[in-house]
């Protein structure tokens, strides 16, 4: 180790002083090229310093009392690349073979100590890191960010992404003491539209790609604030075939949170779409809200050849008056010319009669909410799904609907790590390291003697920085 360190200091010294020469002769002109030239040689002496623990420590198990009575060498000095933040690592380490014959492990040692799995050749922090940023990037995009120093494929972050698996929409979940007490919850639903790409039979024919929905739903406590944003909120989401496992997820939710006895009204928002209807067969004590963005679609449709009635569509909506709405369109049918227009008119009325309920709870209940369903799909899954001519596969469309609402659920990267290791499918040996390694005080003893290079020049706070990696 001092060696290696020894190495870094002369050589960074060395970099900044030719740098800084360079700048006072007029042929650099800004920091960037010094902080890139400082990052590789960080990245160097990560690298280097990483390989000589491992093989450390590889050396340590070897020579361990206790060691040699559980396991034999099988073989040495096996080759092994790990990919870092710090770019490939390569070090050497020893083969052991148990000597329980009843049931015979083979293993590396110190690549259990150090959680590196059998086949594993990144790093679980740099992986973590793929993931969290495909949340929000292109997977090549997330490569490249990702790693600077070893190139990475955008087939890379789809594996590490497969790798995690379907992420629970509860995986974030706080167990709390005591459900809370509240008198009325509210639910938004709406979904996202993605074209998913489909093989023929046929390998001669193209792909062809057709749309799938991936639903949101989210449930929280009402608005506070000038901003009105929303208490509580819990994100559900994903590609669910079948409505009523979503509203399970939903449900379960809410009965393991909330005192449902105490509850009064769950308010449940939406477009009227069939399988969010589903959630009032599902959920008990819900009220259907009619969402008013959807519905102003369908006024402007009603009224686009007669744009002067908009204003008594509107006041009967608002008041909930059905006399006043039928006889609003009863005018504008016969206003309508052609057969474009009553055909959009035909299909506002049957929208909007459809969803009276909906529109009458949110005019006569003072503690229904608007619904901002459409700007919470923009921003949970258009912006990453749809927004941009993208293609996915089934699969992998319902695992970043649930990374997505993973993200806005505040999972962090501990979670992520979490996860990987619950999904982990290899078995783990087991070892307790302290009778594996025994009778060490530390695996690097302290230096004798000063790195050459913190002799020379000027003391100043560079040198003071880098001679405090020395001792």
């Amino acid at each position: 180790m001092d060696n290696i360190i020894q190495d870094f200091a002369e050589n960074f010294i060395c970099h900044i002083e030719k740098y800084v020469d360079n700048l006072f002769e007029g042929e650099k002109e800004n920091i960037s090229e010094l902080i890139e030239i400082m990052q590789q040689d960080m990245d160097k002496l990560g690298r280097e310093a990483l390989a000589h623990v491992l093989e450390k420590m590889d050396q340590e198990i070897m020579e361990s009392k206790e060691r040699k009575k559980l396991w034999n060498i099988q073989a040495r000095d096996m080759d092994k690349t790990l990919i870092t933040q710090f770019g490939e690592v390569k070090y050497q380490r020893t083969y052991y073979a148990s000597k329980n014959r009843e049931n015979t492990n083979y293993t590396y040692l110190v690549d259990d100590i150090f959680g590196i799995e059998r086949y594993q050749r990144m790093d679980k922090g740099l992986e973590l890191d793929l993931v969290e940023k495909a949340e929000e990037y292109s997977y090549q995009k997330a490569a490249n960010m990702a790693s600077k120093v070893v190139p990475l494929s955008k087939q890379t972050t789809l594996n590490k992404i497969k790798k995690l698996g379907k992420i629970d929409n509860r995986v974030t979940d706080e167990k709390l003491a005591d459900k809370k007490k509240i008198k009325y919850l509210y639910i938004e639903a709406d979904e996202d539209h993605i074209s998913i790409q489909r093989k023929n039979r046929d390998e001669n024919e193209k792909d062809k790609s057709e749309n799938k929905v991936t639903k949101l739903v989210y449930v929280h406590e009402g608005r506070e604030g000038a901003r009105n944003k929303l208490k509580n909120t819990k994100f559900f989401s994903g590609i669910y075939n079948k409505s009523e496992n979503l509203w399970e997820e939903v449900l379960s939710y809410i009965d393991d949170k909330y005192d449902m006895d105490y509850i009064e009204t769950i308010f449940l928002a939406g477009d009227g779409a069939n399988w969010i209807k589903t959630g009032l067969k599902e959920i008990q004590k819900t009220k259907y809200i009619l969402d008013r963005y959807h519905l102003n679609k369908y006024v402007l449709k009603a009224t686009g050849h007669c744009p002067k009635k908009r204003h008594f569509l509107w006041l009967g909506l608002n008041t909930a008056n059905y006399k006043c709405v039928k006889g609003t369109f009863r005018a504008i049918s016969q206003k309508a010319e052609n057969g474009k227009h009553k055909k959009a008119v035909k299909e506002a009325r049957n929208y909007i009669y459809s969803n009276w309920a909906g529109i009458n709870n949110y005019v006569n209940d003072p503690n229904a909410e608007v619904c901002s369903a459409e700007g919470h799909v923009s921003h949970v899954l258009a912006s990453r799904m749809s927004s941009r001519p993208l293609s996915w596969s089934e699969d992998g469309a319902d695992r970043m609907a649930r990374l997505r609402a993973f993200k806005y659920n505040g999972g962090k990267k501990d979670d992520l790590y979490r996860i990987y290791e619950h999904k982990e499918k290899e078995k783990r040996i087991k070892m307790r390291t302290e009778k594996i390694i025994d009778h060490r005080k530390t695996l690097f003893p302290v230096a004798k003697e000063t790195v050459p290079a913190l002799r020379k020049g000027k003391v100043n706070g560079l040198q003071r920085a880098v001679k405090s990696l020395a001792f």
